[in-house]
Order: C-alpha cells, then sequence, then structure tokens
C-alpha cells in the first residue's frame, strides 16, 4: 500500500513580537516604521546575493551574507529567520552546493512570511 506525504510549501516564521514591541515602545511608531522598511530591503538584498553566491559556488560570501542577515533579522526579532540563516551559513561552510541553495530557498520564504506577521501585528494594533 502506497503512502501519502502531504509536504507544506508556506514555511512558518517565528518573530520574538516582545522585541517587536519593545522596539516600537522605544523608537516610537514613526521611526520603527522606518527601522522595519529598512529591513525589508536590506533582507531582500542580503538574500538575493547569498542565492547569487550560492549559485556561483562562492561560499565565503555566502557566509558573508548569513552573518549579514543573521545581524538584521535580530534587530526586529525575526527568529525564526536567524535560525535558518545560521543553517544557512553551516552550508556555505561545509562548501555545500545542494544544500546551500535549498536552505537558501527557504531562508527567503521565512523571511517573507515573518515580516508578514510583523506587518499583520501591526496593522491590528490600536
Amino acid at each position: 500500500m502506497e503512502q501519502v506525504f502531504h509536504l507544506t510549501v508556506a514555511e512558518q516564521g517565528y518573530v520574538d513580537f516582545k522585541i517587536v514591541d519593545a522596539l516600537k515602545s522605544s523608537v516610537g511608531a514613526q521611526r520603527y516604521q522606518e527601522i522595519v522598511e529598512d529591513v525589508v530591503f536590506s533582507l531582500t538584498e542580503r538574500i538575493t546575493s547569498l542565492m547569487n553566491s550560492a549559485r556561483d559556488r562562492d561560499f565565503i560570501t555566502a557566509q558573508q551574507q548569513c552573518t549579514k542577515i543573521d545581524i538584521v533579522a535580530r534587530q526586529i526579532g525575526l527568529q525564526g529567520v536567524t535560525q535558518v540563516a545560521a543553517a544557512a551559513k553551516g552550508c556555505a561552510a561545509r562548501r555545500d552546493y545542494t544544500a546551500l541553495s535549498a536552505v537558501s530557498v527557504r531562508l527567503a520564504r521565512m523571511a517573507e512570511h515573518s515580516l508578514f506577521s510583523i506587518i499583520e501585528f501591526d496593522a491590528r494594533a490600536p
């Protein structure tokens, strides 16, 4: 008898909303919005660079981009993104092209989902 495996396409993001709230409280709503916009731009740029580095098998640059992604993600509580960035950095350190390519895609999905979670959280806030 055949078994059916269900694969989920959407990546669940993990956001530490305590960090989100603390950041928003400390810098104010306007500055917080600017920070989120900067993070969206920065993560998009760095994940694209990571994916290009993976494609080119430039493992040194890939490791550097993973470190930068981790730093940016931590600023606004994107814990899931930091975890996946660490996994990608490990793949790059092992020079594992296939795994790095796969984890880079997972990182992009995780970042997208996490950022949308923050935006939805802000939209529901009073």
